[in-house]
């Protein structure tokens, strides 16, 4: 119960923070559609999410890229003068720092606390952009992080969120990552993504349960997932 209600107050001092910034506490629309997609490393989130977003007109938050965005902001503003830089306040010095190194954690395939996810995810949930709708790849990934995203959408009063699971097999998800061939996917990195996924997944199943989450068979071609997907949000217009 303490649980709920910091996460609420929490949710709720976003919203008034952001009463300054017209981008932000936007009221969500009870028709839009609120997805989060799941799934082991190399599932297809990424494409998947995409589809749903160009589809639907609702934007797609991958929380690496978000991340991303808030560095490279903080780079272009540490390029100023010194004095500009003198300005800068305290807080905003310490959101790019967290930023930083929250970056570099998932990079690195390391957990990120869900204190500075939860920040980040509010912020973009809470924006005018998502006002109709969002995807959220690869979030929640712990149950403290689903809870805060349910306050969230309830204090926004959308009981609609649709969490869709991409399923593989670990030995595909393997084979993906290690065909990827990027540096950044070392000897061992891949295994220890997977260990880590797999830790997190069981309780966010046990969390939502069979009501919410969908499971859909991710080893099959882009397009037949795009087709199941289509069909699985019927109600709404379909996936191109």
């Amino acid at each position: 119960m303490k649980l709920k209600s910091a996460i609420k107050l929490t949710v709720a001092a976003f919203a008034v923070l952001s009463i300054a910034a017209p981008a932000l506490a936007a009221a969500q629309s009870e028709d839009g559609l609120y997805i989060a997609i799941l799934g082991a490393p190399a599932a297809g989130k990424s494409r998947q999410g995409k589809r749903i977003s160009n589809s639907f007109g609702i934007p797609r938050f991958d929380l690496g890229d978000v991340l991303q965005d808030l560095v490279e902001e903080a780079s272009k503003k540490g390029s100023q003068s010194a004095s500009a830089r003198h300005k800068r306040s305290a807080a905003s010095a310490q959101r790019y720092q967290r930023a930083r190194e929250a970056l570099e954690k998932l990079k690195a395939g390391e957990l990120v606390s869900d204190d500075s996810l939860n920040a980040i995810v509010a912020s973009v949930v809470l924006s005018a952009e998502a006002s109709n709708g969002f995807v959220l790849d690869g979030y929640p990934m712990t149950v403290a992080q689903a809870e805060f995203l349910d306050s969230i959408l309830d204090t926004q009063g959308i009981t609609s969120l649709k969490v869709l699971y991409l399923n593989i097999p670990d030995e595909e998800s393997l084979k993906r990552m290690s065909e990827r061939n990027r540096a950044d996917y070392k000897r061992g990195f891949g295994e220890e993504r997977l260990r880590s996924f797999r830790t997190m997944i069981g309780p966010i199943f046990d969390y939502y349960g069979d009501k919410t989450v969908i499971e859909i068979d991710a080893t099959r071609s882009e397009q037949a997932i795009a087709n199941e997907i289509s069909s699985l949000l019927q109600d709404q217009k379909p996936l191109m």
